[in-house]
């Protein structure tokens, strides 16, 4: 017969970093290409004592003895723990659907390649047109998922509702940041209206230096990573002086990455 562990604040606390650091490092390696597939379910698994029921009561019966900053560190640990219970019962569809993307290819022209290689292409392609060509084909893979996004999605919302005790997905945002969201809507759909304008004009002037002359009027997601990048302007910022004016500007900012020891450089070019 099994017990459940009960750890207190300190103990979850320090326990947990390590989940993060494991589970943060996973997603890494996977998003730039050292790993071909995810095991994120794994690591939830080893640290599957840290996310039950009886660890957020305990938590919650902390939190209520405590006061000033000290309640506010046990109620985030609480949440934290409410996350990791949804965490671990979806894990492994997490993971199934992670590993259906990174294995999806996209063939074009004469190549063919993973589907987030050829998101990756797009920031790299100058053509507007060829841009267009692969960005329609990498919409459709990428499209051919939604189903099993929403699935997931369906799948936390049902259970975020059962953890917490309180279906409204609404309600339950407001409590954890403190803030009213409708209130939040009418001041962010104010500004939209007071910088329509501006937006607008410094919208075209970057589009038409960005994407030239030809581009339509509105032009599709294809563009999206090629914008970011900044394509058009790599030479003001190379790859051969990246690190270097990285580095020197967070210097100058006050931070010395070559001297802060969990802090690793990852220069290495990978193709996605």
């Amino acid at each position: 017969m099994s017990t459940t562990t009960i750890r207190d604040a300190a103990e979850y606390e320090s326990r947990l970093q390590q989940y993060y650091f494991e589970r943060a490092e996973e997603a890494r390696a996977v998003r730039v290409g050292e790993k071909e597939t995810s095991e994120q379910a794994a690591i939830v698994a080893r640290y599957r004592d840290l996310f039950t029921r009886p660890q957020i009561e305990a938590l919650r019966g902390a939190e209520e003895a405590s006061s000033g900053e000290d309640r506010e560190r046990l109620y985030r640990l609480r949440k934290t723990c409410e996350a990791g219970v949804i965490s671990a019962e979806i894990a492994e569809q997490e993971d199934a659907l992670e590993n259906a993307i990174l294995s999806a290819r996209v063939r074009w022209r004469d190549e063919e390649m993973p589907l987030r290689a050829a998101q990756a292409r797009l920031a790299v392609l100058d053509a507007y047109a060829d841009r267009e060509e692969l960005g329609a084909l990498e919409r459709d893979a990428s499209a051919a998922f939604n189903a099993d996004r929403r699935t997931l999605l369906e799948a936390r919302e049902l259970l975020d509702a059962d953890v917490t005790g309180d279906a409204d997905p609404v309600a339950r945002n407001e409590e954890e940041k403190g803030i009213s969201l409708h209130e939040l809507e009418r001041v962010l759909a104010a500004a939209a209206d007071a910088t329509t304008e501006p937006w607008n004009r410094l919208r075209d002037t970057w589009f038409d230096r960005l994407l030239g002359p030809g581009r339509d009027a509105q032009p599709t997601n294809a563009h999206v990573h090629y914008l970011r990048r900044l394509s058009p302007l790599e030479s003001t910022y190379t790859k051969e002086r990246a690190v270097e004016i990285c580095l020197s500007t967070t210097l100058a900012l006050g931070f010395d990455m070559t001297a802060i020891p969990n802090i690793h450089l990852d220069v290495e070019d990978r193709p996605q």
